[in-house]
């Protein structure tokens, strides 16, 4: 007998479960797939950035069999790979998410800029059926070094002096200044031939397929002259070409001299200079931000020189911010001076490397009437390093720095808000600019999300959401917090509060911006249970049932539903009901059973676990009391007592007789009264 209640038991809780399946394949719908989290991430060239993506199932279907690829933009200076393959995933639930952890590896010569990446999916319902989805979020790339930059430093002639037809060594390093890595690098010597030279003993150009940052190459060429090279000073140029990874092809040139005497001719008289160095400022430049140059002027000759000019000559796009043109009035031999230059990008310039010119211009103390006229002249050139990545185009007109508040800094207090509760906004307000103070500053707060019922999402809390600055000064910031409230019926998601800006400068000019903070929002998770139907009394090995309702009262869907009991004395294993994703406003019934094992006063456990919209386990308990007796003993067949139930028929038996027999005595005593009567009358007669 107790092993028929224990079968039917089980086939109540089996169907019981079938039941609530059925309940939940019935509500099924078409499964989906969302990004969740930020659609524009900041990357830093030249790493590797770890980003965390949650995919969302906000559908009423389970998605199985998740397949996730990740595809950049073409001509993306990005590489994606995905870790702990979370490219893959077996189910994501109703409500529920899988985390996407992509590692994305930004090249070191990546333009600035922002680049999209495509998500897409592919996955099946519990039914088969085969689905994909799409979405996009972007990575924003701030690359100030976007272009490798060469450069030849330390040119040097071998000889001072070089007697026609005879030649000399030009030598100087190629040099990697940036970051980043040069490809199809050549330096080519030029200007030979209208200077009747030639290069002896090889090739007029140095070829290398790849230059690395910060690397260094000595070079080069051995120079001839000839009897027709004109004596003085002989210029010839050094052109650098290079490619970036994105084979665009960047070219500098620079200049040197080279010294030709005719043979027997008085060198004695004759004033020879040279630039003998030029250091040129290190670093990237931006718009505005001077840079000076070293020059050293050097007087090889054995003659004084006077009245030397020296200036510096700067391509469109640069100017100068200190003299470009000095003078050495007297330079003795052998002697060196160095002199200065200070030059600054303009608006116009552009993100490269400028060359700035440095020439020297001197007479010939032995020169004749003709050749004073026309001086003789050294130049040499130098790079300047510049980034400009918004250039002002031809014809545009030049613009006027204009102050900037930004919000610097805020943070919600607590970090998740609570619909239907208050928390704080704290923000932070800097003044941008280097020498100009904002004034009559007002703060105020929009937003553009609306709820159904209350409105705006946020609204003030005993407070304005409006905020008056009278000044900031350059470079400083003000602190304020604002007190909001966030609607009850306000959606678990992350909302936009637009901060509007409105200010002057000190020329009471006007000016207005806004600044986005974000905030998110959570619904607080909230069930309910009915009131718990169960039997009081029981009796070891004989199940007994357990049932009640349970409410979604709150405002959002609560995951990985599961309902279970607990007890020691008690069998529940087949006790366990899992819902899943519970639907707010949804009820679900529940009808349990367990089995004692031990007779007494048992305690149930009623156990319910649910997943809010954070992920977080929440868990419900209830306890119940429960009598159980222990089962009747069985029959002994050698025991001598009656059992009951022969007790009853034998005690039916007994009555049946004894009103058989009490029938039979009393028709005997009717018959002896009635003869007792009638011989009386019969007397009485007689």
């Amino acid at each position: 007998m107790r092993r028929i209640l224990v079968i039917i038991a089980m086939c109540l809780s089996l169907f019981t479960n079938v039941a609530f399946a059925r309940d939940i394949s019935s509500d099924s719908e078409k499964p989906q797939l969302k990004m969740g989290g930020n659609n524009v991430y900041s990357l830093e060239a030249g790493k590797a950035t770890e980003l965390t993506i949650p995919i969302v199932n906000p559908s009423g279907d389970i998605a199985s069999g998740v397949l996730i690829k990740a595809k950049p933009a073409d001509n993306a200076p990005i590489t994606i790979k995905f870790l702990n393959s979370s490219d893959r995933a077996a189910q994501i639930l109703r409500g529920g998410s899988h985390n996407v952890v992509l590692s994305i590896d930004v090249e070191s010569n990546a333009t600035s800029g922002k680049y999209p990446i495509t998500l897409d999916y592919s996955f099946s319902s519990i039914s088969g059926l085969s689905f994909t989805g799409q979405d996009t979020f972007y990575v924003k790339i701030d690359n100030g070094a976007t272009i490798p930059t060469l450069a030849l430093d330390n040119i040097k002639i071998s000889s001072d002096k070089v007697t026609s037809g005879s030649s000399v060594t030009v030598t100087a390093n190629l040099e990697n200044i940036s970051k980043l890595v040069a490809n199809n690098v050549n330096v080519e010597v030029g200007l030979l031939s209208e200077n009747n030279m030639t290069v002896i003993g090889g090739s007029s150009n140095i070829y290398f397929p790849s230059l690395n940052s910060s690397a260094i190459e000595p070079i080069s060429f051995n120079i001839g002259t000839t009897n027709l090279t004109k004596e003085g000073s002989n210029k010839i140029s050094l052109k650098l070409t290079y490619t970036d990874n994105q084979n665009k092809e960047y070219s500098k040139e620079y200049f040197t001299y080279i010294n030709v005497i005719k043979p027997n001719s008085n060198v004695n008289q004759n004033v020879e200079l040279k630039i003998s160095s030029v250091v040129a400022p290190s670093g990237t430049f931006k718009v505005g931000q001077s840079g000076t140059f070293k020059v050293k002027v050097k007087n090889v000759s054995k003659s004084t020189a006077k009245n030397i000019k020296v200036s510096a000559k700067v391509p469109e796009g640069i100017v100068p911010t200190s003299s470009n043109i000095l003078f050495i009035e007297e330079l003795a031999p052998n002697s060196e001076k160095e002199l200065s230059f200070s030059v600054a990008p303009t608006s116009s310039a552009s993100t490269q490397t400028y060359s700035i010119g440095f020439s020297i211009e001197y007479k010939n103390s032995s020169s004749t009437k003709e050749q004073e006229a026309q001086p003789l002249v050294i130049e040499q050139y130098a790079g300047m390093n510049v980034n400009n990545p918004t250039p002002k185009k031809e014809g545009e007109a030049q613009k006027t720095s204009v102050p900037k508040i930004i919000v610097s800094k805020y943070s919600s207090t607590p970090t998740i808000v609570e619909a239907g509760k208050s928390f704080k906004l704290s923000m932070n307000f800097k003044n941008t600019h280097n020498t100009k103070t904002v004034k009559n500053i007002k703060i105020f707060l929009t937003v553009e999300d609306k709820t159904e019922e209350k409105g705006n999402v946020f609204a003030p809390d005993n407070s304005s959401t409006t905020y008056f600055i009278d000044s900031i000064a350059p470079k400083q910031e003000v602190s304020h917090t604002f007190n909001l409230f966030a609607v009850p019926d306000a959606k678990p998601r992350s909302y936009t509060i637009n901060v509007n800006l409105e200010y002057e400068d000190e020329q009471a000019n006007e000016y207005k911006s806004v600044e986005l903070v974000g905030i998110n929002v959570k619904q607080q998770a909230n069930l309910e249970l009915s009131e718990i139907t169960k039997q009081d009394t029981g009796t070891v090995g004989t199940p007994m049932n357990i049932n009640f309702q349970l409410y979604n009262t709150g405002k959002v869907t609560l995951s990985n539903l599961m309902i279970k009991l607990e007890g020691e004395g008690l069998d529940t294993s087949n006790s366990t009901n899992f819902i899943g994703n519970f639907a707010s406003g949804s009820s679900e019934y529940y009808d349990g059973s367990f089995i004692p094992t031990e007779a007494g006063e048992k305690t149930v456990k009623v156990i319910v676990t649910y997943e809010d919209t954070d992920g977080k386990e929440l868990r419900k308990e209830q306890e119940i009391k429960v009598n159980i007796e222990d089962m009747p003993m069985e029959e002994d067949p050698n025991s001598q007592d009656v059992p009951p139930e022969k007790e009853k028929k034998s005690l039916t038996s007994i009555i049946g007789i004894i009103c058989v027999i009490a029938f039979v005595v009393g028709i005997i005593a009717f018959i002896i009264i009635k003869k007792a009567k009638a011989k009386k009358e019969f007397d009485f007669n007689d």
